[in-house]
């Protein structure tokens, strides 16, 4: 299923990812109050009065697996008025994830064609039961055919896992496990400007090939930069990212924080 999004001369992306809710609004992840955590970045994005074409999702939306978290992510969404596409992560229950996001009409696209001039592909890299990612064929076949079927389009491609290591080592772990086949399709299709992603709760931003790849942080905890163990971050804040689409086939993107860091982890835990 497509969903078109009209613009005429650009349009602008948020990017939301691993916001892991619980259904107990006490519920805490690494010392964070990952509910509360998420209402301050949804309060901080409004504050800001900017207006949003698409909202982007790439998910670990839940922690407990439970419907009600992701009923919590749905209910702050749809305030925005604005259409939201989705894909699963790790930590998250797809069937729920249909189920719930359905009734808040949160519909399960996975090719959007924003204005005249885009493509927006979103792949699934969950395997269940697993921390890594793996692209399946069907996955990777129905990029190729979006492609083709849409070559007059620049494109942008999401999925949750991270394609290029993060220089992380216990990270780089649990990376996408065959990125290489995307790496494939990137370097045969130039019409794909930019790959984005999340797993990884860190913010980076990378050359890859000729297209841009960049991760957005947590709306939570972030995990500490270029560290060989498990390490959270007490310095980044909870954040998100903001993605302007041009005509030409350019974007621009920044990516924003909480301000004074007001959700610090618990660095004395180990694992999550």
């Amino acid at each position: 299923m497509k969903l078109q999004v009209s613009r005429k001369n650009y349009g602008k992306i948020l990017h939301i990812t691993d916001t892991h809710l619980f259904s107990d609004e006490e519920g805490c992840l690494l010392g964070i109050n990952s509910n509360k955590s998420f209402l301050s970045v949804i309060a901080e994005i409004k504050k800001s009065k900017k207006k949003f074409d698409l909202i982007v999702a790439t998910g670990d939306f839940v922690q407990d697996g439970s419907q009600k978290a992701y009923a919590r992510f749905a209910e702050q969404i749809i305030k925005f008025n604005t259409p939201c596409v989705w894909l699963a992560g790790n930590h998250d229950n797809y069937t729920f994830m249909q189920d719930v996001f359905a009734h808040y009409q949160l519909a399960d696209n996975k090719i959007v064609l924003f204005g005249d001039k885009w493509l927006i592909v979103l792949l699934n890299s969950q395997v269940v039961g697993h921390a890594h990612g793996f692209l399946p064929e069907s996955e990777l076949t129905f990029l190729q055919h979006a492609l083709l079927q849409h070559a007059d389009r620049h494109a942008l491609v999401f999925l949750h896992h991270h394609p290029i290591q993060s220089g992380c080592h216990w990270l780089d772990q649990h990376t996408l496990k065959n990125s290489e086949a995307l790496e494939k399709i990137i370097q045969s299709h130039t019409q794909i400007k930019a790959v984005g992603w999340g797993h990884i709760h860190q913010q980076q931003d990378h050359r890859w090939h000729h297209c841009l790849a960049f991760s957005t942080p947590s709306t939570c905890f972030q995990f500490k930069p270029a560290c060989y163990d498990f390490q959270l971050s007490n310095d980044d804040a909870p954040g998100w990212r903001e993605i302007t689409l041009h005509l030409d086939g350019s974007l621009t993107t920044e990516v924003y924080r909480l301000a004074n860091n007001p959700f610090a982890p618990d660095l004395s835990q180990n694992g999550y």
